[in-house]
Parts: C-alpha cells; sequence; structure tokens
C-alpha cells in the first residue's frame, strides 16, 4: 500500500464525507487486493461462470453501505485486510450455494456430450440454422432468376432430395443433361460468391 497513516486517514474522512474522488482513490488504492483476494478464493470449476470482477464490486458495494461508524480502519492494512476478508465471504456465499444446494449443485452439471477421452464435445446440428436457410434461399432466389424456367424446375427437384435420375425421368431428358445443368448452377453459384 502506497498510502501514509495520515494521508490515509483523510483519504477515509473524504470517503466518509461522500467524496467521489476519495472512493475513486480507494477503489485505485485497494482494487487489486480486492480482484486478488476473490481469485485466490474462487473454484477453477466456477471461473467460467463468475468473473472475478463481479465479486469485487460486490465487495466494493459493501463497503461503501457500512454505516459511518463501521468503517473506522486506522491503517491501510487493516482496510486491505477487511475488504480481502469481505471477498472471501462472498467468494464462499456462492461457492456454498454452488456447491452444497441440490437445485444449483455445480457439481450434477455434466456436459450434453463427453469424447472418449472425456473432453467436451459441443453440440453442433446437422441441419443448417434458420438464418443459414433464410441465406440459401435468397441466393438460390437470385440464381434461379437468371435461369431458364425448365433448369430452375430441376434444379427444384433436386433441392426437394430426388437422385439426378428420377428428375431426369421426371423431366423426361437424360441423366447427363441434369449432370449439366447442375453444372451450369454451380458455376453461377461460384460466379456470385
Amino acid at each position: 500500500m502506497g498510502t501514509d497513516a495520515t494521508e490515509f486517514t483523510r483519504l477515509m474522512e473524504r470517503f466518509q464525507a461522500g467524496d467521489p474522488a476519495a472512493i475513486a482513490a480507494l477503489y485505485a488504492e485497494f482494487g487489486g487486493v480486492v480482484r486478488e483476494a476473490v481469485r485466490r478464493r474462487l473454484p477453477d470449476r466456477l471461473r467460467k461462470e463468475y468473473d472475478s470482477l463481479d465479486f469485487a464490486h460486490d465487495v466494493w458495494a459493501s463497503f461503501c453501505d457500512l454505516p459511518a461508524g463501521k468503517n473506522h480502519f486506522s491503517n491501510p492494512e487493516d482496510l486491505g485486510g477487511f475488504l480481502s476478508q469481505v471477498a472471501h465471504n462472498k467468494v464462499i456465499d456462492v461457492c456454498r450455494r454452488r456447491f452444497n444446494t441440490q437445485g444449483y449443485d455445480v457439481n450434477r452439471e455434466q456436459p450434453l456430450v463427453r469424447a472418449a477421452d472425456g473432453a467436451e464435445i459441443p453440440i453442433l446440428s446437422p441441419q443448417p440454422s434458420p438464418s443459414q436457410w433464410a441465406i440459401a434461399g435468397e441466393r438460390w432466389a437470385t440464381i434461379a432468376a437468371t435461369l431458364p424456367a425448365h433448369h430452375v424446375v430441376v434444379i427444384e427437384r433436386l433441392r426437394e432430395g430426388f437422385t439426378q435420375q428420377e428428375v431426369a425421368d421426371m423431366a423426361g431428358i437424360t441423366d447427363r443433361t441434369v449432370r449439366r445443368i447442375v453444372d451450369r448452377v454451380r458455376e453461377l453459384c461460384e460466379d456470385d460468391s
């Protein structure tokens, strides 16, 4: 702590008087102490859910809400110890809630899918998302506007899931003609991108 006892006493008096500059100075001086206390005590299992700054803000809110007679600290070390203990208590409260209650117990949480080595596998749908469907639909409409009508019919049947041979039989054309139409559309798609 870089503040001597006299400066610290004046700073605390200004803080108790509600001086915003004093609050900022205390935060600048002791913010690292609070963050370090939180980081030291926050279990790895909860780090993905909680940020140390969230706890730090709670600590400072608790400190600022203390009644005037309760926040008398004779030196910077006393205040640092107090803030560190408040941070410890805030983390402990969350740990109790997240590890010891049935409804929020982090130990009961399981990823939906795991690989053979135990690593989590993100769940991705094999189906396109709604936005991907919309983008594909818009792109197809743009391309279809440049094609002859009988080409559009062939491609529409393919998009519906029919095989090239089934489309050829429906349209009364050869399988080779269907492949040429598909190749033409691919060229248009490549030119479009």
